[in-house]
């Protein structure tokens, strides 16, 4: 575009082809690395039968892609790679899918890959139906709805894309002004500028707007960047990282354009598509857990609480030794109550957390503390009843498995280690996990066991403390909690090879 029409190009000129040229490449080559680290670690995960399919399309449409980008590729190779680009679009499509996930995120997903879809089709039909009518015929109309699917994608994005909950989201004046910025700059650029707006357009996302006079389309366009614009800002300030790798996945679909010529208009779709699904599987237990903690459960007077607090104590002084007990009290009405004790040289805390007398989780650790958010050798979570909402997300693991034991598979969604399963857990010790474990339950290899669980949200609301009776002033008793305890000591004892000494929380360094 910026080519004198007559003479030699300017200095200024050829630096320019040829900073594109070597960022044309360098972009190529990125985008096939990335794709070649990413299938290697999600296989490295052993995945489920159908992600491994997808990650072995997608590694095969990238590595035809690429190709290009070392030598010039033959005649032959365009027809396979645009049907492996197609298998691999529906295949990664089809991984991000599942039960249990954010469903605006999955309907996003599929929106997201039907343009692409509908440009192998247009292949294929040009190829075997109609290929006489390549530039003028269905091909010609199949591509202009191409171009229109990701108008309407862009259109929808918010609704299907944005951070949740929405009505936090689409208050957040951030990406509203972003995206109003970006209108106004938009409108004004098309309007004085159209036939260059037209030519750039063509040349770098491959959408062809009429040369002659203004497309009747621009508005739709333009209203469709500005959607897009707000929903890649809420994604890329959003607190969840997988809603942020669902906003990289959606910019390297746009970026990837619609023309279909080079490498990286294969190569950045399927990666950016690949990106949101593996998203997809995260983004609604990451946000969950990033709500506010709030509790449903009733207040309970201190006088009940410490009375029951020194119930636990002495049924748990049954089977651990050293047991002590501690209760702090934080800002904002937080406090613990924490209990620690010692089950044959394996350090047991358990840590009650309340806001203003309600009770917000449970959590019990056995040999060393880990965080949450670091991977686990095994996952347990229990399936709560419907009525119960969604039970909080626990470490990560993978693969996800089932046992063959019916009623514990029914219980637990299991991922990881099969073997460490079965070592921690027998036939008699599954069954008890069944009739008393809520929340979930992580274990790290020889080293440490965690539980946690929020009474209420996920799980019943009296168990494994009897709630509903300390508010009421009720004597309540500590056997349902004790059990537990009790078990995840016998759990913990069949990994947990050395004695680990107990780090201490903030809360207990402090006091």
């Amino acid at each position: 575009m910026l080519r004198p029409a007559k003479g030699t190009p300017p200095t200024w000129h050829t630096v320019l082809d040829y900073t594109g040229l070597f960022l044309f490449y360098f972009a190529g080559t990125l985008a096939a690395f990335v794709v070649g680290a990413r299938v290697v670690a999600v296989l490295r995960d052993r995945p489920a039968i159908r992600d491994i399919v997808a990650q072995v399309v997608f590694a095969g449409a990238a590595v035809l892609a690429a190709i290009p980008l070392v030598i010039a590729a033959p005649a032959a190779l365009s027809f396979p790679l645009e049907l492996a680009f197609g298998a691999a679009a529906i295949l990664l499509v089809a991984s991000g899918i599942g039960k249990g996930r954010d469903l605006g995120a999955q309907l996003g997903l599929v929106a997201l890959a039907i343009p692409l879809l509908l440009h192998t089709a247009a292949v294929i039909g040009a190829k075997y139906v109609w290929p006489e009518g390549v530039f003028d015929g269905p091909g010609a109309e199949i591509t202009k709805s191409g171009v229109m699917a990701l108008s309407l994608v862009a259109l929808v994005s918010p609704y299907v894309f944005a951070p949740r909950p929405f009505a936090r989201a689409v208050t957040r004046p951030g990406p509203i002004l972003f995206a109003m910025t970006i209108a106004a700059v938009g409108a004004v650029i098309a309007r004085t500028y159209y036939l260059k707006v037209a030519k750039a357009a063509a040349l770098a996302i491959g959408v062809e707007l009429n040369q002659g006079q203004a497309d009747p389309r621009l508005a739709l366009y333009l209203l469709a960047v500005a959607t897009l614009a707000w929903t890649l800002a809420s994604c890329a300030t959003a607190g969840s990282p997988a809603r942020r790798r669902i906003g990289v996945g959606i910019a390297l679909v746009i970026l990837g354009g619609y023309g279909f010529r080079w490498p990286n208009h294969y190569l950045l779709p399927l990666l950016g598509i690949a990106l949101v699904a593996d998203a997809v599987k995260r983004v609604r237990e990451e946000e969950l857990a990033a709500l506010p903690l709030t509790s449903e459960t009733p207040p309970i007077a201190d006088a009940a609480w410490s009375s029951y607090i020194g119930t636990v104590k002495a049924g748990l002084e049954r089977s651990l030794t050293n047991v002590h007990t501690l209760t702090t009290r934080g800002e904002g009405g937080l406090s613990s109550s924490v209990i620690i004790g010692d089950k044959d040289g394996l350090p047991v805390r358990t840590r009650i957390e309340r806001i203003d007398g309600s009770v917000i989780a449970l959590d019990v650790v056995l040999g060393r503390e880990h965080d949450e958010m670091r991977g686990a050798t095994l996952t347990l979570w229990a399936i709560p009843p419907r009525a119960l909402g969604v039970n909080p997300a626990g470490p990560p693991a993978a693969p996800l498995f089932k046992t063959g034991d019916a009623p514990f598979d029914e219980r637990f969604k299991a991922r990881g280690n099969r073997q460490v399963l079965d070592k921690l857990l027998d036939e008699e010790t599954r069954a008890r996990a069944v009739a008393t474990l809520d929340g979930w339950l992580a274990f790290w290899e020889a080293d440490g066991l965690r539980y946690r669980v929020y009474p209420g949200r996920g799980a019943p609301l009296d168990h494994p403390m009897p709630l509903s009776d300390l508010a009421l002033g009720r004597t309540a008793t500590a056997d349902r909690l004790v059990a537990i305890v009790d078990l995840l000591a016998e759990i913990a004892s069949r990994g947990i090879t050395a004695t680990v000494p107990a780090e201490p929380t903030t809360l207990e360094a402090e006091s």
